[in-house]
């Protein structure tokens, strides 16, 4: 029995003892017996942890500033997911945590399901059996990316995906199989084909829920993971309307800012037109990506994210200025609410606030799809779209000139090793394909973004492994190397489900 007790919680989050609890309402709340009740289970449904942290440590985006320097805050989780480790911490931002959260987040998207039915599925129930619905591939999705390797067409039939749960657990000693990657995404995709056409936008907080444009940027961005092109166009155009560029964000705006806490205001308002979906984390990210020391953001590594040159041969307009230390530096877009759950101690939980999906993202999966699709033109035009919002002189470019710019590697324009497992061919295809990804990494910057895109597309990474300030070590992830999936919860390993495979 001790093998399953983790299991048990973490993925069905329902469970409470072997004996008594079948005895008793899952949820000893509330009868989930109305409209307003299902509703309000539906704010459980979004995870609260998700692997930020770990997915920002392990990419490009991170590098080894020395041991002179100390790492501050998780610094288990933190050296771990550098060094491509398997992470032991069961603290905060840890594969236990987001494994168990997010399993419980699931579990309050399917007692909605469950409960919904039981109503007989009323049309006036629709828009929150959509978000229930897009909660739980959501959920799942995290997952995947999280503990599973990167979807693609040669090896996603057989590489281990995660357990899929449709519907609250009810026995005692269930047994749980991990599938395959190929069988999570087809899941997924079924959840999400569901949702979308009994979608309503109903939401008194918009920002915070799968509201319309948050629930087609998901769609886009999934189908994008999943190589379905002509969906992610459609998908990000349901979602970016027919004037994308009033939706995207001004980066401009913030240099007018001299207080952090300002930066960080504007950046997250839920009326900013470019932030379709906002949420909240229980994580310390918001303090490491700020205060990391010895393994952070630094200015080399800045030169080719936030300050990466685009085909105008410059930054984008407006951040110049940076926050941070002599080591790293960093752009204020997220935000820590501390929780004081002890008054007289004046202790707590740390959340992150953080965009989740945005419009300049939705706008990079398409620009993406349509170089995937070898539609330049359209993939022009949206890159366009970006280039003209965050040039100082409105720039816009042909085809040629941006292909041009993308074929060779230049200052502050990076072009590392990639070997796609979706067919590119070499040229104006690769080209388009990498001035998306260089987009992508610009808006994801901190949000661990660029780590989804290095996963699947095979982009090779070396980490430096200083032992001094002139000699270093490298380690070096290969493309889809088995550490790309993190590894499963040593408690969740031990109740029975097969480790992830390892090549260190």
């Amino acid at each position: 029995m001790k093998k399953t007790v983790f299991l048990l919680l973490a993925i069905a989050a329902t469970i409470v003892s072997c004996n008594d609890f079948l005895d008793i309402t899952p949820d000893k709340r509330a009868q989930l017996d109305d409209e307003s009740k299902i509703t309000q289970i539906l704010i459980s449904a979004y995870p609260t942890e998700l692997p930020i942290l770990m997915f920002e440590l392990m990419s490009d985006n991170i590098t080894d500033n020395g041991p002179q320097y100390s790492t501050v805050y998780s610094e288990q989780t933190v050296v771990q997911s550098y060094t491509y480790q398997a992470v032991t911490d069961p603290d905060l931002d840890s594969p236990r945590n987001v494994w168990e959260v997010t399993y419980k987040a699931i579990a309050a998207a399917n007692q909605a399901l469950i409960a919904i039915e039981k109503l007989g599925s009323p049309k006036s129930l629709n828009g929150v059996k959509s978000e229930a619905l897009l909660c739980r591939a959501f959920g799942h999705f995290v997952l995947a990316n999280t503990f599973c390797k990167a979807y693609n067409s040669q090896s996603s039939a057989t590489d281990l995906g995660i357990p899929y749960f449709t519907e609250p657990e009810t026995s005692v000693s269930p047994v749980y199989t991990r599938g395959t990657v190929k069988e999570v995404y087809e899941k997924i995709d079924q959840d999400i084909e569901a949702a979308l056409p009994i979608h309503v936008d109903n939401f008194k907080k918009a920002a915070y829920h799968f509201n319309r444009k948050a629930a087609y940027a998901f769609a886009a961005r999934f189908n994008l993971f999943y190589g379905k092109w002509a969906k992610v166009v459609q998908y990000a155009s349901e979602a970016l309307g027919d004037n994308p560029a009033i939706l995207l964000r001004d980066h401009a705006q913030y240099a007018v800012f001299t207080l952090l806490e300002d930066v960080r205001s504007a950046y997250l308002r839920s009326e900013e037109p470019s932030n379709f979906l906002i949420m909240t984390q229980k994580s310390l990210w918001g303090r490491v990506y700020t205060a990391g020391r010895r393994y952070g953001h630094s200015r080399a590594k800045a030169d080719m994210t936030f300050w990466q040159y685009f085909p105008w041969n410059d930054i984008v307009n407006g951040l110049n200025s940076v926050w941070g230390t002599d080591q790293n530096v960093y752009f204020p877009k997220m935000r820590e609410i501390f929780e004081i759950t002890n008054p007289t101690a004046q202790t707590g939980w740390p959340h992150t606030v953080v965009v989740q999906f945005s419009a300049d993202e939705t706008l990079a999966c398409r620009a993406e799809a349509y170089a995937m699709l070898k539609d330049f033109d359209k993939a022009t035009r949206d890159l366009n779209y970006w280039y003209w919002r965050n040039s100082a002189a409105h720039s816009q470019f042909t085809k040629e000139e941006i292909s041009d710019w993308y074929a060779v590697e230049r200052s502050r324009t990076p072009r590392p090793p990639m070997d796609s497992r979706f067919e590119i061919e070499s040229g104006m295809q690769e080209n388009f394909v990498r001035a998306a990804l260089a987009l992508r990494r610009f808006e994801g910057v901190h949000t661990g973004l660029r780590w989804m895109d290095v996963k699947r597309h095979g982009i090779t990474v070396k980490h430096p492994m200083l032992k001094s300030q002139t000699v270093a070590d490298t380690i070096t992830l290969a493309p889809y190397d088995d550490r790309t999936a993190i590894q499963l919860p040593a408690d969740v390993i031990s109740a029975g489900l097969p480790a992830n495979p390892r090549n260190n």
